[in-house]
């Protein structure tokens, strides 16, 4: 669906208040094969109702006043939200087979709250099927005092936790596409970060075979622990840029030494890495983040890449 889509889609179900046409679903994460458990609650039509009155003006504009992007793993820019096609993310599809009828647990005693690590509104209209992805955020009881409510004109007291919704998103899964409204999120609920170490082992793997750099062991492993410097890699990787600076590399040494990094070469012209303090230094080699202005010809990185 393109932004115009969307905005249509919502603000037909702003307009018309259909019934029913919203399930919810808390989903834990599991260290399994199976990887999620997804509890559907029953939900009262009114419910429903107030839940897209919250959630869809909001999510509605944002659509409205950015536009859609290609995924940026190192960061999107301002009036700008991200599309990814869903076969690229793994854990989508595992999702949202727990949603179906066999699959789902309706068993809602069974579900422990404090494992809940998002929720799902899964909104059907119109034959279009989008689901809604957030975060979630367990409330606790107050640590002191109580947390009441009237029950026919009677305060009580809540005894149990409380399940929290609000009106952000931060994915929207529609189609083959996956929007995505918050970064962060996209790591923590599909365990996106694998991705970006199974690029960053990509790029190790050619640097290996070209050598053209000395204690790559120790290398590899700095940035395998470095979630920045894997994004660094999964961009450089998904934008090809790696054979350009292999092809270019006879340069490398002159750029080293107009910008005075702190990097040494041995007699065979193979960078030699030693510490962390140089990873970025030779990421933005790798990535061609450095450049020259015309006029002054001054040395820098790209802003975009010297924002992390």
């Amino acid at each position: 669906m393109t932004n115009v889509e969307y905005i249509d889609y919502f603000e037909k179900i702003i307009a018309n208040e259909p019934e029913n046409i919203l399930s919810l679903y808390f989903v834990q994460k599991l260290m399994s094969d199976v990887r999620f458990r997804s509890f559907q609650p029953m939900i009262s039509s009114e419910l429903q109702k107030k839940i897209l009155k919250m959630v869809l003006p909001k999510l509605k504009n944002q659509f409205k006043i950015n536009r859609l992007v290609d995924f940026n793993p190192i960061g999107v820019a301002d009036e700008e939200i991200e599309i990814l096609n869903k076969e690229s993310v793994i854990d989508v599809g595992t999702f949202v087979k727990t949603l179906d009828d066999g699959k789902v647990c309706k068993e809602i005693e069974n579900l422990q709250i404090d494992k809940v690590s998002f929720y799902c509104l899964r909104v059907v209209y119109e034959g279009k099927c989008v689901y809604l992805l957030r975060q979630f955020s367990k409330m606790k009881k107050l640590r002191s005092g109580l947390l009441t409510h009237f029950i026919n004109d009677e305060l009580v007291e809540m005894e149990s936790d409380f399940l929290g919704l609000d009106e952000d998103v931060d994915m929207v899964l529609c189609e083959d596409s996956l929007v995505i409204l918050n970064h962060i999120s996209l790591e923590r609920i599909f365990n996106y970060r694998d991705a970006y170490k199974a690029k960053t082992d990509e790029a190790m793997g050619a640097i290996l075979t070209q050598g053209v750099l000395v204690n790559i062991e120790q290398f590899a492993d700095d940035c395998s622990r470095d979630v920045r410097i894997m994004k660094r890699f999964t961009n450089i990787m998904s934008k090809g840029r790696l054979p350009l600076f292999f092809d270019n590399y006879d340069k490398v040494e002159g750029i080293v030494k107009d910008l005075g990094l702190d990097i040494e070469f041995d007699e065979n012209g193979k960078l030699i890495y030693r510490e962390k303090s140089q990873l970025y230094h030779i990421v933005n080699l790798m990535s061609d983040a450095y450049f020259k202005s015309l006029l002054a010809e001054r040395i820098g990185v790209s802003k975009t890449e010297d924002s992390l």
